[in-house]
């Protein structure tokens, strides 16, 4: 569900660029490092919040807001329920128990209020997400994220298993966070903000007799405007204090046939001070839009220095 392989890729397409004098090279050399830090601190950053969400949206129907009870089905979760008449929980993070792959440990607080509807599955709900020194840190590497700042997430569709099931509806959130302070291992800081739409829908084997088995389609989206850009996901401030955008100029699109991140569809753009990347996803090996559900790859297209050049590359 995430658009993180795709800009996991955008280092490579910096080879090319200052090739001719040592300087240029020391340009490219010095670029290419600040881009790949960005592009790694942007795919950490969402890759988290995402990773709470899920948890959240996971726990919330068992132990959270409506239901009393404080034990966790999360790796190395408590959840203190005491405060569920003030329809607030908070998701207590033991900072020693190694969860997930790649192998990691989370520490501090993520208190979750239902700020809007009366439980979370109904049609246009909100809970807000306030995170307290929420610090996720790599066991491999001792790599790691902190995370101070608070973020909305809406349930516009609601919950409606049957219809989602069925095919006749999706589960559709909108996602709103504003100056998310984030500290990184060595001391450096970036603020993040984040405006976008997710929406699953199941096709049942049922729905259409051309397939043969039952599959989900993912679809992302910016959400908002800055300065003049429309359908903006992310912007803020990163590690080196440079200006950063990323916005879509079509929704991507993918489905499990062959992976949610292997897109079938959609154009995003990458945005780092006066430098562009636009990625155009869902081609064949020609560059061409495909309708297939295996998708060859994408186009990269980018603008440096007033110089424009595009790659095809695979999944």
């Amino acid at each position: 569900m995430k658009n993180r392989i795709v800009l996991s890729v955008i280092t490579l397409y910096f080879i090319s660029l200052f090739a001719s004098s040592c300087k240029k090279q020391t340009n490219e050399a010095e670029l290419d490092a600040k881009v790949q830090q960005h592009n790694t601190d942007a795919g950490n950053y969402k890759s988290e919040l995402d990773q709470a969400d899920n948890d959240i949206n996971n726990s919330l129907s068992n132990t959270g807001l409506g239901k009393e009870g404080g034990s966790s089905p999360l790796c190395g979760v408590t959840i203190d329920t005491s405060s569920i008449s003030q329809k607030y929980i908070v998701y207590n993070f033991d900072g020693v128990t190694p969860c997930f792959s790649p192998s990691r440990t989370r520490s501090g607080k993520i208190k979750v209020q239902l700020t809007s509807g009366k439980r979370w599955g109904d049609v246009g709900s909100v809970i807000t997400e306030t995170f307290i020194n929420y610090k996720v840190v790599r066991l491999s590497d001792n790599k790691s994220i902190t995370l101070n700042g608070v973020k909305t997430y809406k349930n516009v569709n609601g919950n409606n298993w049957l219809g989602y099931l069925l095919g006749t509806t999706s589960l559709k959130f909108q996602e709103r966070a504003l100056n998310i302070q984030v500290t990184f291992e060595n001391g450096s800081t970036a603020t993040w903000n984040s405006a976008r739409t997710a929406e699953l829908k199941y096709t049942p084997v049922n729905a259409d007799p051309k397939i043969k088995y039952a599959y989900t389609t993912f679809k992302s989206n910016g959400d908002t405007t800055i300065n003049g850009i429309n359908n903006v996901e992310s912007w803020g401030v990163n590690r080196f204090g440079e200006n950063f955008t990323s916005y879509y100029n079509a929704p991507i699109v993918s489905n499990d046939y062959c992976g949610l991140s292997r897109f079938n569809s959609g154009e995003l753009v990458y945005k780092i001070q006066n430098n562009d990347f636009m990625f155009t996803l869902g081609l064949d090996q020609n560059g061409i839009p495909t309708t297939l559900n295996c998708a060859y790859g994408f186009k990269v297209t980018w603008t440096v220095g007033g110089n424009s050049k595009s790659v095809i590359l695979s999944y």
